[in-house]
């Protein structure tokens, strides 16, 4: 991952994170989805500190002892993500708070948000899990990696961006947000579909025939469509 790249986790995200969980805290007493931002914002923010203590060397030299056979540079992909991503999350509560353009909410589509943010959490751990160290939000291949297909890999091939799809709609689903929908269909979905793109051309030059065979038995984002 480049060093701009890192800057803006380590960096900019953490305050971006508090800034968040405000946003959360804003919106609490009034929607479900506000609990949510809240415990993201302060588990983000503390936990990137707690990473840094235990990995600060690593996590400035990420290109130690790895040998990449292909990668993205300059991860215009990762951009691309982060700002849908931050569209969603940030847009979707400042929209319920100030902006005017939400309609009107009932309980049950707060709960199923907030359903939905839990699904997307249980897949995302579950997609990180399988891979376990392979797991990196650089769009890249090494030299040794296998290609996993285990796990939520038997049905889709990027279950995690499933993940992230999933919780930005239940985000905009639990805010009834008009600019957190403009968002994803905007921003965040055509990211992920690039992401995917560039991911899947790394992967075919590299796994040749294997990922081919594979690629016949799944699909890319949402089971049995795409």
């Amino acid at each position: 991952m480049s060093r701009a790249a890192l800057f803006f986790l380590l960096i900019i995200a953490p305050i971006l994170a508090l800034l968040l969980a405000w946003l959360g805290l804003l919106t609490i007493r009034t929607n479900l989805i506000g609990w949510f931002l809240l415990l993201v914002g302060v588990a983000y923010s503390g936990g990137i500190l707690i990473a840094y203590a235990i990995r600060r060397d690593r996590l400035f030299d990420s290109r130690a002892g790895v040998n990449y056979t292909r990668e993205e540079r300059g991860d215009r992909s990762f951009w691309f993500i982060a700002l849908g991503m931050m569209a969603v999350f940030y847009l979707s509560p400042l929209d319920y708070l100030f902006l005017g353009t939400t309609l009107a909410s009932t309980s049950l589509q707060e709960i199923t948000g907030f359903g939905l943010i839990l699904l997307a959490i249980a897949l995302f751990l579950w997609a990180h899990r399988t891979l376990g160290s392979g797991y990196t939000g650089h769009a890249s291949v090494k030299e040794a990696q296998p290609l996993v297909k285990t796990g939520p890999y038997q049905w889709i091939r990027h279950p995690a961006y499933l993940g992230y799809l999933l919780m930005s709609l239940g985000i905009t689903l639990g805010y009834w947000s008009m600019a957190g929908l403009v968002s994803i269909l905007m921003l965040l979905l055509p990211s992920l579909v690039f992401r995917i793109s560039v991911e899947e051309n790394m992967l075919a030059e590299h796994f040749g025939k294997e990922h081919r065979n594979y690629s016949n038995k799944t699909k890319r984002l949402i089971p049995g469509i795409w």
